[in-house]
């Protein structure tokens, strides 16, 4: 099969998704969270107000009224607003079942993380759809979930309509309950001394087996997953805390000061000690 024609096949497929939290969030100057946020389930962020930046993975990028983002399961992300503006508001809602797709050059073999979009052209129509989703979800009315689950497909599909040369969607793998369990075990356990192969154990699965299965479902391997793990609660607890950069490594799981100074600068982009320095002047302005 051609990939022109696995794409269109891909667009014909039926949608089936449940939504799993919805949240409209206005932050200031003063008020937002820098943490680190993993999600094993494809997000949707309609821009309502102002201009603010996403933080995806290591890369940054720009956003403003009427943007579109996408972002698919288990994506590091923090959206802050632009330090001169004084709004920055959008509503968000969390999906199970779909995971959405930039179209890319098969030539392209660097990981796309997310898709954004402006849909400034037909604003009115997609702001009310996410309006809609949000109140009926969050409201006491009648079978207020499943309506809120139908106005979400009608959502999506509308959206793959609008970019069908440029976004794909496809439906979830189920991910097993061995898979779900060892995730489960790396968020209570991470500061041990976790083994890929006991972990393997855990899942009765052979270590190959065990990497392949996790990164399918949560698109990092056990151990990348447990390094990312690490790295949040490092962020917070440099933040949170007046614990020295050893005390910090030695509660996550690191046993190595130099080793956790080296995974913390490649995931965050700077030094434990620089986010630490920043962070703090920002929250005391």
């Amino acid at each position: 099969m051609d990939i022109e024609n696995e794409n269109l096949n891909y667009l014909k497929s039926d949608i089936a998704l449940k939504i799993l939290y919805t949240n409209k969030i206005s932050y200031d100057n003063k008020n937002w969270n820098t943490k680190i946020k993993f999600h094993p389930f494809t997000e949707f962020y309609y821009i309502l107000d102002g201009e603010g930046r996403f933080t995806i993975e290591n890369k940054v990028i720009h956003v403003e009224k009427d943007d579109l983002i996408i972002l698919n399961p288990n994506i590091g992300h923090t959206e802050t607003p632009n330090e001169e503006m004084r709004k920055f508001e959008f509503i968000s809602f969390g999906v199970d079942g779909i995971t959405v797709l930039p179209q890319i050059d098969i030539f392209d073999k660097s990981e796309k993380f997310f898709i954004k979009e402006s849909i400034r052209t037909d604003r009115f129509f997609y702001k009310e759809l996410f309006k809609s989703i949000y109140e009926e979800y969050n409201s006491d009315r009648l079978y207020s979930k499943g309506y809120a689950n139908s106005i979400a497909t009608i959502l999506i599909v509308e959206i793959l309509r609008k970019f069908p040369e440029s976004i794909i969607a496809s439906s979830d793998k189920k991910i097993s309950k061995q898979l779900d369990y060892i995730k489960s075990y790396i968020d209570k356990h991470y500061s041990e001394d976790i083994k890929l192969e006991n972990l393997a154990s855990m899942a009765y699965m052979n270590k190959f087996h065990l990497i392949a299965e996790f990164k399918s479902a949560f698109r990092v391997t056990p151990i990348e997953y447990l390094i990312l793990k690490r790295v949040d609660i490092t962020k917070s607890l440099l933040i949170t805390t007046n614990h020295s950069m050893e005390e910090i490594a030695n509660m996550v799981g690191f046993n190595s000061q130099s080793y956790f100074n080296q995974v913390f600068r490649k995931k965050v982009g700077t030094t434990p000690s620089k986010y630490r320095k920043k962070h703090r002047l920002r929250n005391q302005i």
